[in-house]
Parts: C-alpha cells; structure tokens; sequence
C-alpha cells in the first residue's frame, strides 16, 4: 500500500489530518504500520483530532459532560465526587492537560460521539434561529446563521456542553422500564432515586453552592448563552407537544395508556389532566430539558413520529423548575471564581476588548445590558430614569432576549444598520 511507504512524518500528518476519531480507529486497525505511527504520539494526535472538532472549545468542557453521566446531586454519596469534578472542569487552565484529557480511546471514542450529538443540535439550532425584534423576516432570511463563524459555533457548542453537565448533576433521569425494574429488585433502598420526578438535588447542596460552582465560574454573557440554549430545548419540545396535541389530548385516555404507572407524589406540581386546558402539554417541558441535550437529540433521531411520542410520554412530568426561575431566585449571588474571576478587575473597560473572541461578549449581550458605552462592571449596570433614584441591575436574565439567543449571534447578524 503506497500510503504505508511514507516516511513517519508524513504519515504523522496524514493522520492529524483525519476528520474525527472513529477515521482514526478504522485506519490503525487496518494497518500495522499506522498502527505502529499511531502509537509514536497517541496523546497528542487523539488531542489534535478532538480538538479540531470541537474548535475554539476546551476540552475540559465536554470532559465534564462525559465524566457527569451518573453523578447525580440527589445522591449523598455523589457529593464529594461531584465537587471534584466541576473544581477540575472550572481550573482547567491551571491543570496539567491530562487531566481534562480523555484517558483511553474508548472515552475518545464517546467524545467524538458526543460532538456529533452536538453538531445535530448546533445544525438545528442555527437553521431554526428565530428572527430577533425589529428585523424583518426576510431580512433576517438573508443574515440567518446557516453557516455560523467559528466563535457563534463555539459559544452555542460550550452552552451544550455545560448545559449537559448541568443536567447530568442536577438535573433528571431518564425513566426507562428496564432500569427502574432492575434496581427496584437489586437495591430497593437506591430505587427512590430513580423515579419519574424533579431531581432532589438541594438536599445536599444549597442553591449558593450550586450557583457558584456551575454559573459562578463563568462571566454573565455566558449564562446567558446557556439561557439561549435552555430556551431553545423548551422550544423543540413545545413543537414535539404540539405534533401530539393534533393526535390526543393530554387529559385523554390515549395519552395516559402511554405513561408509566407511577405514584401521585411524583407529579409534583401537577397531576395530570388538572389544567383548565386539557390539550395543553407545556408544563412538561422543564422536565424533559433538565434531562439534557443528549437526550433531546435521543427524541429528534427517534425512526418514527410514534416512537418519539412513546418515549416523550414516558419521561414527561409536570415541573414548573426552569432557568428562569433559578435566575430570579439566585439573588446576591456569590463572587465569580476562577476563571471567571477576571472579569471583575478595576481596569475591565480596557483589558476586555484586548481578550479573544470566545472570551468576550457579543454585541447583543453588551447593547442590551451597556448600550454603546464602554463596560466598567461586567456584573451589574447602573440604571437611570427621571421617575425615580438610580438602580442597580443584573447583568443576566434577559429571557426574552433568550428566544432569539441575543448573546450568541455576531454583529455580522446585524441587518440593514440594525443593531441585535
């Protein structure tokens, strides 16, 4: 094979030239020879290729997402872990690279899975983006972010990421009638935790322990590109509910014969069929986004419109637990940490600008929250109005902005002079 007559380098290069890791895989197990190249740099080949996947996104972001999946907050025993785990995702910069690495090439394996998870959902995302306010329709055609920059596809794929590691922790599980059978007979002291409901998670974690080490590592523009993100899970299920309020009502009998027997305690808030509107699905959607982007990619590449449904119903659960309501419960939130941290120097207004890309904020975010002005707080603004004393505002949860992902899109989305 002329290929394996090149010398080492050049086959080095043809490898880190591979597209993703399962090329890599079929490649090294054909040839020997490869193989044995392979080997020369293993680490730093398997990094590269990631790497190049994931783009301007560190890996130590979809690491945790991986290294989540099991470790859930409602669980005592998981606490310890759990707090290791974010602490190392958070000090990424200060760690050596291996730590954030992946360890074999199973887990390589599992990380160039995921990212294809994510491109489907970022692909989705940006064909589906909604026109902001003040645009027209067929402006917006012209500028909708089919091909998104590098920094647009980075800040959408880092929300997927954390908002996946925020729902492996504290978010819910999935039901599934194998599982809660199997641990209903091996360990029925453990089943409790694996019923259809809300995650319990602050029971062992107060709500400023939570916030600081999810949302308190990162600067306001980026919880905002996980609002951005939550919003667009909501989204996706209100169509999927809309499809099966065509079929059945949610208080009918169809609907219901779908569901897992379960007990009334774990409806909470809501049991089904006491809303005045019977064919309204939406208060499951909080549920069904607290299961994670993986999940809601699980629903999309479902074979049939039938099987969507099917699996739809058997994790849907009332919940009224959303985003927006943390955000607006998370009042005086902590000081940022590492490596959020930065961001709150004296001298902020001069050194942001001079930061990459993906390290600042876009121009939506910084207009809504500080105009054309420069920013000397990246937390909190000053508000005036002649009605009334000067107030101050946070920086975050600007939900309606969140429809449309105000704080992802680039100012190359701007229209006709329109500023996003």
């Amino acid at each position: 094979m002329a290929l394996e007559s090149l010398p080492t380098e050049l086959r080095i290069l043809i490898i880190q030239q591979l597209p993703d890791v399962q090329s890599l895989k079929s490649l090294v197990h054909a040839s020997p020879i490869y193989y044995n190249t392979y080997a020369l740099s293993k680490k730093k080949l398997l990094h590269d290729i990631l790497q190049r996947q994931y783009g301007l996104v560190d890996l130590a972001e979809p690491m945790a997402a991986l290294r989540s999946q099991g470790l859930h907050a409602d669980v005592p025993a998981n606490r310890n872990e759990i707090v290791t785990l974010l602490d190392r995702r958070r000090r990424h910069g200060e760690l050596p690279v291996s730590e954030n690495a992946p360890t074999d090439m199973e887990e390589c394996l599992q990380l160039s899975h995921f990212y294809r998870q994510l491109e489907y959902l970022l692909n989705v995302y940006c064909s589906q983006a909604t026109c902001p306010p003040g645009v027209t329709q067929e402006t917006w055609e012209q500028n909708r972010p089919i091909n998104p920059s590098n920094t647009e596809k980075a800040r959408i794929l880092r929300a997927l990421c954390r908002l996946q590691t925020y729902c492996n922790i504290f978010g819910a599980r999935e039901w599934s009638e194998e599982q809660q059978h199997a641990t209903d007979v091996s360990s029925p002291s453990q089943s409790r935790f694996f019923k259809r409901r809300s995650s319990s998670w602050y029971r062992n974690f107060n709500l400023h322990e939570m916030w600081s080490m999810i949302f308190g590592t990162m600067p306001p523009w980026e919880v905002e590109e996980f609002g951005c993100l939550w919003v667009f899970l909501q989204q996706q299920y209100t169509e999927i509910f809309s499809e099966i309020a065509q079929e059945f009502p949610r208080n009918s009998h169809e609907w219901q014969s779908l569901r897992p027997t379960v007990d009334g305690m774990e409806l909470f808030p809501s049991v089904d069929g006491d809303g005045s509107d019977g064919n309204d699905y939406n208060d499951y959607r909080n549920h069904l986004v607290s299961l994670g982007p993986s999940f809601l990619y699980k629903v999309l590449r479902q074979p049939s419109y039938e099987a969507r449904r099917n699996l739809i119903a058997c994790n849907a659960v009332s919940s009224k637990s959303s985003f927006m309501i943390l955000v607006q419960v998370s009042r005086d939130p902590p000081s940022l940490l590492y490596p959020a941290d930065k961001y709150e120097s004296e001298d902020i207004g001069r050194t942001l600008p001079l930061m990459p890309a993906i390290e600042q904020p876009n121009s939506g975010w910084k207009h809504h929250w500080h105009g054309y002005g420069p920013i000397h707080r990246v937390r909190e603004v000053v508000r005036t109005d002649n009605l009334q004393e000067p107030w101050i505002e946070r920086t975050i949860g600007n939900s309606a902005g969140w429809q449309w992902g105000y704080a992802i899109w680039d100012e190359e989305r701007n229209a006709a002079g329109h500023r996003l």
